[in-house]
């Protein structure tokens, strides 16, 4: 019973660190560079190589269905779970004020409110 309990709380650890990194991933790739220097960030192409390492990684310590089964309890595991939620922690809230892609406005799009 507790092992079966374990094993539920690991999966779920798991799950979430690689749906954090997958987000990030894609949050990341969909904002336009300028947002990332203008927020004072380190640059859009580092944070998606770092997000799709991270991803990588924790794809892999998925429980054994889809990955070795280790969890992201390892020290590398540890490391993309950390580099995702500093991604949405630290530099998603400062990207926040510039638009997403091209549905989100900037070029190509027309002001329509206000004056």
């Amino acid at each position: 019973m507790f092992q079966s309990l374990q094993l539920l709380v690991v999966s779920v650890i798991s799950y979430a660190a690689f749906g954090a990194a997958v987000w990030g991933l894609v949050d990341a790739s969909r904002r336009p560079h300028d947002a990332f220097v203008s927020a004072g960030k380190q640059t859009k192409t580092l944070w998606v190589v770092i997000l799709v390492v991270a991803t990588a990684v924790l794809f892999i310590s998925l429980p054994f269905p889809l990955g070795r089964g280790s969890g992201p309890f390892g020290i590398v595991g540890l490391a993309a779970a950390v580099a995702a939620i500093i991604y949405h922690v630290g530099v998603k809230p400062a990207l926040g004020p510039h638009r997403r892609g091209p549905s989100g406005g900037g070029r190509g799009t027309r002001n329509t409110g206000g004056w």
